[in-house]
């Protein structure tokens, strides 16, 4: 009887350790979730673009967004939506249906995966996950070489059960104008 109270003791001693852990571990987990709550602020709704660049809103299938205009910039939407400038620049616009913020980890994952398959030489530089804009997000740059070197800033950004894209390309001498471009092209972004 004495052994048998002490194997129950022992086994709920060890359920009780178990079942601190695990609520110590879902405490940890809320806190640093992907709802973007929280999160590393990566862009403010302010952001500001580029000296001299004019922007437009664009109605978009996903939402709303401005994009540059004049002097040299067009809005292509043949098969992926392509903003494309005078200087080789271009930011792709794109949605996904189906990826849910608590899917972002396995998205950017399989994300970087498609940059290495149709980006030669491709590298991601730097990946951070937050808030974009005020909604959970990530920020991705990268560089790949086709014979021109390109620098790339994406942002992606997970709300109502969708991601969308705003991937920017530039070769690498116009890379200071390409972080303030993306950035007042996502903070402007109003997903429907």
């Amino acid at each position: 009887m004495v052994v048998r109270a002490r194997q129950l003791g022992c086994r709920r001693i060890a359920l009780l350790l178990v079942l601190l852990f695990a609520a110590a571990g879902c405490g940890e987990k809320k806190k640093g979730s992907p709802s973007g709550s929280g999160g590393a602020q990566l862009l403010s709704v302010d952001a500001k673009g580029p000296p001299g660049v004019a922007f437009k809103v664009a109605d978009l299938p996903f939402g709303t967004i401005e994009i540059p205009d004049g002097n040299g910039w067009s809005l292509e939407q043949r098969g992926p939506i392509e903003v494309n400038g005078p200087d080789g620049t271009v930011v792709m616009l794109q949605a996904q249906d189906g990826i849910t913020v608590e899917q972002r980890d396995d998205y950017l994952a399989s994300y970087n995966d498609v940059q290495v398959r149709d980006a030669p030489k491709y590298q991601r530089v730097a990946q951070d996950v937050g808030d974009v804009a005020g909604a959970p997000g990530a920020r991705v740059e990268g560089k790949f070489d086709n014979g021109t070197a390109f620098v790339t800033r994406d942002y992606l950004l997970f709300k109502g059960g969708k991601v969308v894209i705003v991937g920017g390309r530039t070769p690498a001498p116009g890379a200071a104008q390409l972080a303030p471009l993306v950035d007042h092209m996502a903070a402007s972004l109003r997903m429907k």
